[in-house]
């Protein structure tokens, strides 16, 4: 890996034992373990403009926050009454150029920063304040697993797939379903991500 390019050597894992490492890409060296979770990890999500803070979560239903420069725990999140699938924060460029920081859109991206949204096996997707430690949203409109979630670059919208087979966008604002995709897939779907600028989804 090009840690030059990447602009970071290190590198997050997590695994059924239960823990999440840091690894150091140039030397191959486990830096640190994580040992809050009671279960299997099954997600991470790292905050991408600035990988300043990162989640994971998974079998325990609790979601663990973390300060990457201190690897101290910033926030335990917990609400979901099954296992959690996927993890998000707001998809956006990583390291980008900083904005004025009287403009009102500086003020909004620093907002739109703050949610994390996860979903689960309990078939809801929350979005969460990281700075208030609390939900602010719970969406129920999945009829079976919820599998990946995704927060819509503009902040207004977080996206989710699952084993319902449908892909729902949901309005953070308006706090309802906007729009569903029925039968997207022919079977359960797994995951699903998004350009931080074009209007791509995958």
């Amino acid at each position: 890996m090009d840690v030059v390019a990447a602009q970071t050597k290190q590198l997050l894992s997590a695994s059924r034992d239960h823990t999440v490492k840091l690894w150091d890409m140039e030397t191959g060296f486990c830096d640190h373990t994580f040992t809050d979770h009671s279960d299997w990890v099954r997600t991470l999500a790292i905050r991408n403009h600035d990988g300043g803070i990162w989640a994971s979560s998974g079998n325990d239903q609790i979601i663990y926050v973390y300060d990457s420069a201190t690897r101290a725990k910033v926030c335990e999140l917990r609400g979901h009454e099954h296992v959690v699938e996927s993890l998000s924060f707001v998809a956006e460029e990583p390291f980008p150029k900083a904005l004025g920081n009287q403009s009102s859109s500086a003020k909004q991206m620093d907002a739109v920063r703050d949610y994390l949204a996860s979903g689960g096996r309990d078939r809801t997707v929350r979005l969460w304040s990281i700075s208030t430690a609390s939900c602010i949203a719970v969406f129920a409109a999945h009829e079976n697993w919820v599998k990946g979630v995704v927060i819509h670059p503009s902040g207004q919208y977080v996206v989710s797939c699952g084993d319902d087979r449908t892909i729902r966008v949901f309005d953070i604002k308006a706090n309802r379903c906007l729009r569903t995709l029925e039968n997207a897939h022919n079977h359960f779907i797994s995951s699903l991500d998004m350009h931080h600028t074009l209007p791509i989804m995958v």
